[in-house]
């Protein structure tokens, strides 16, 4: 069965609603907005899969647009698995402006996942010397996975 949300309190409304009963905006103005609009909207939907996957396209679009609201969405959340989603975005768009969380908050995440997909995220910035020494101090973790994902990410960086 096919559910319906309001696009702006999420909301689940009638197919047929054009005014959501809710919170009384229109339905149909979010047809007017682009997909990258519809897109940011979608990182604040209370079903968490349409969260991630708006988080993955944005990374895949490389939208840059996005960084700042998923910093934000990063600093907001307590869910481990939509961090990781939100690392990989943010390495694969590449923006200056994620490096000071992938490098002083994520790195150190209690999480051993978030942490290697931040130390995998990093090998997509220029090799700074911030980002080469963040990953060099990655290599000392605890975790197998953490240390791997370091090594590839400054080889990478290395080869380039």
């Amino acid at each position: 069965m096919i559910r319906y949300f309001c696009p702006s309190c999420w909301a689940e409304v009638s197919k047929t609603e054009k005014i959501c009963p809710y919170c009384k905006e229109s339905i149909e103005k979010w047809d007017e907005k682009s997909f990258v609009e519809k897109l940011i909207s979608s990182l604040t939907h209370s079903e968490r899969s349409i969260v991630y996957r708006a988080c993955y396209i944005l990374g895949e679009r490389r939208e840059k647009t996005a960084v700042e609201l998923l910093i934000h969405l990063l600093n907001s959340t307590n869910d481990h698995f939509l961090k990781e989603e939100i690392v990989e975005a943010l390495g694969k768009i590449g923006d200056e402006r994620a490096l000071p969380v992938l490098i002083n908050e994520l790195l150190n995440n209690p999480s051993f996942l978030v942490r290697g997909k931040a130390a995998t995220a990093l090998e997509n910035f220029k090799g700074s010397k911030e980002v080469i020494e963040a990953l060099k101090r990655a290599m000392g973790d605890c975790s197998r996975y953490v240390k791997e994902s370091a090594l590839k990410s400054l080889d990478k960086l290395r080869s380039r």
